[in-house]
């Protein structure tokens, strides 16, 4: 089995520039990915449920989640995610800019999951694709079979 096989990721977040940082960031890191984005919390539900235009959604190894989103919050996608039997596995990290401590207990209570708060430096985002990328490692990178 290549490891260099690519990680689908998912990312969940309403901010362009956001998404374009992230990307960025991870192609400095070791990382090999395929970054699917949808805007917002009810374009998510549809994808993970494969509903509408996201029929043929190919199901993510790794969701990226915003919490400020619009239509339905990050938490209603994490819950949904959780409450998935399919998704329920699925290491998930949440980018927010809140530096809210309660929403940061509330993410690391979760298995599978780490709180990371957008950085607001170029600098700082780049690091950010290499804790993702030690994330998805220390994880549990799939065995093949998933």
């Amino acid at each position: 089995m290549p490891d260099h096989e690519a990680v689908r990721i998912l990312i969940v977040e309403d901010n362009r520039g956001d998404v374009l940082l992230v990307r960025e960031a991870l192609k400095e890191s070791s990382l090999s990915f395929e970054l699917t984005h949808i805007a917002d919390g009810e374009q998510a539900f549809d994808y993970l449920q494969r509903r509408g235009e996201y029929a043929n959604a190919v199901r993510p190894q790794l969701v990226l989640l915003d919490l400020n989103l619009p239509k339905r919050d990050g938490w209603e996608v994490l819950d949904e995610i959780r409450s998935t039997p399919d998704f329920a596995a699925t290491p998930v990290i949440i980018l927010s800019s809140s530096g809210n401590p309660d929403d940061r207990d509330r993410a690391t209570r979760l298995p599978g999951s780490l709180y990371l708060r957008k950085p607001s430096t170029l600098d700082e985002f780049l690091a950010l694709g290499k804790q993702i990328a030690l994330f998805w490692s220390e994880s549990g990178k799939p065995d093949g079979h998933g």
